[in-house]
């Protein structure tokens, strides 16, 4: 059972009596998604089966015809009515795939998006091409982990420090590490951004950081299952810049002479993050355009 699922809370009867083809249940749950507003209810339908059958999506079609044991339904109906309450699908079955591996979310942290992954693969070209044998990196507020846990797997002999200041974030960050065999090559620190703690000088050829950036007055009009995100992780101030400025600021004392600072931005903060990180003593500052040829990956250089 995930962690979407509500322990003595009753559920609204499936008018099938537990009983039907995989098939069958899929149409129910996607006409119950459908009615209740959910985005792409076909797919989220598909990935709850294949979680509950503990097999791949694409087999979940082929299997159509295959019933459904009671219990196997009972479970895939009690995900279906989480979804259907705007819970994000990655809360509800407990895992997200980040650059292909299964990372282990939760309520306590953001959601990892493939956006992030444009972020992690631009600081994979950028540490290759530094051609250092065995990279520094400090990523600011790791939350899950699958920044740090990314950059661990490709560069085996890089060091890794990750901070965050949500303990239940940092225990999850701690586990998913574990569960990728690089616990012992990331450093996990109790640090809030605003205040930090790490204070040696100098020492990082990357920093890296999806910082919160949203401005707080558009938080409220955000999507139903975003705001079951945590709200420190999404909350970027007024401007929605506050926690940019505080790495802008940090990032010259502690990043080596040339290394380089990579942040994740909304697509409307370009040019505000451009002068922020100008001002801040960046060179070559870079914006770079995500997939969908929007602002999203600022870049610069120190020293």
């Amino acid at each position: 059972m995930t962690g979407a699922s509500r322990k003595g809370a009753a559920l609204p009867r499936h008018p099938r009596g537990w009983k039907g083809s995989v098939g069958q249940w899929l149409a129910d749950a996607v006409f119950y998604l459908e009615r209740r507003g959910v985005p792409e209810a076909t797919a989220n339908a598909e990935f709850i089966m294949a979680a509950v059958l503990e097999t791949r999506r694409n087999e979940v079609k082929l299997g159509s015809a295959h019933p459904l044991r009671e219990k196997q339904g009972f479970h895939f109906w009690e995900l279906v009515v989480a979804r259907g309450e705007r819970v994000p699908l990655a809360y509800v079955l407990g895992t997200q795939n980040f650059m292909g591996l299964e990372i282990a979310v939760t309520p306590d942290v953001l959601v990892p998006r493939p956006e992030t992954e444009e972020l992690v693969a631009q600081a994979q070209l950028r540490l290759r091409a530094s051609g250092v044998p065995s990279p520094a990196v400090l990523e600011i507020g790791t939350g899950s982990g699958c920044i740090a846990i990314a950059l661990a797997k490709t560069f085996p002999a890089a060091v890794v420090y990750a901070t965050e200041s949500s303990p239940a974030a940092l225990a999850l960050a701690q586990k998913n590490a574990e569960a990728h065999g690089v616990s012992r090559r990331i450093r996990f620190i109790d640090e809030d951004v605003f205040k930090p703690a790490v204070s040696s000088a100098g020492w990082a050829d990357l920093l890296i950081s999806n910082p919160p950036y949203i401005p707080s007055a558009e938080v409220a009009s955000l999507e139903p299952e975003v705001l079951r995100e945590p709200a420190l992780a999404l909350d970027g101030g007024p401007d929605g810049l506050c926690a940019v400025r505080a790495i802008a600021a940090q990032a010259p004392a502690r990043l080596k002479r040339g290394g380089c600072l990579l942040l994740e931005i909304g697509c409307t903060q370009g040019a505000a993050v451009r002068d922020i990180l100008s001002r801040s003593g960046g060179q070559e500052v870079e914006i770079r355009k995500d997939l969908q040829g929007l602002d999203r990956i600022a870049a610069a250089r120190f020293g």
